[in-house]
């Protein structure tokens, strides 16, 4: 019984279902710092799509993480999207690079979490979207151009002055 517990848990598959995913890259190497890199894994995301079906719900990618929440069509499963994600960003990256000795990119495990109501759904997107003003990135959502806020600002979801004090439902929230 020395197994670390994370080496007991079972990942739950949902068909049909949103999950909030976070993944982290390996000793929190801020890769994403650089521009070209979040190119990059929007660009990897796109190709894994075509691969494993799932559609986009929001996003954020901060310097050494990404969030996502998604819907994974029919049996598409979470893990085969994560793994096709890290796996392909790291091979484009090597490309992208000239890199032709192996690397290690990403940490070994990512989080996930089964949406359970429109309450979930709903705290777990405003995380993504204040992460890179816990993060100290910014100081308000609308001045870290790499999450989808900007596009629910649009659409009527925000307002411009959310997220410039933590919002309360936020303070309990710690998933990284």
């Amino acid at each position: 019984m020395n197994k670390l517990i994370r080496d007991r848990i079972k990942r739950v598959y949902v068909a049909d279902a949103i999950y909030f995913v976070t993944a982290v890259t390996k000793n929190r190497q801020p890769l994403f710092k650089d521009p070209t890199n979040i190119a990059l894994l929007r660009q990897t995301i796109r190709e894994v799509k075509e691969i494993h079906p799932f559609e986009m719900r929001g996003y954020g990618f901060l310097l050494d993480h990404f969030h996502v929440q998604f819907y994974a069509e029919g049996e598409t499963a979470v893990t085969k999207i994560l793994h096709s994600i890290k796996r392909n960003f790291t091979l484009n990256y090597k490309r992208a690079h000239n890199i032709s000795e192996p690397i290690s990119l990403w940490q070994k495990r990512f989080w996930d979490h089964v949406i359970r109501d429109e309450r979930d759904y709903l705290n777990h997107l405003n995380y993504i979207h204040y992460n890179p003003v816990k993060h100290g990135l910014v100081m308000k959502p609308e001045d870290y151009p790499h999450t989808s806020y900007h596009e629910y600002l649009k659409r009527g979801w925000y307002e411009i002055g959310w997220g410039h004090v933590e919002p309360e439902e936020l303070k309990s929230f710690d998933f990284e």
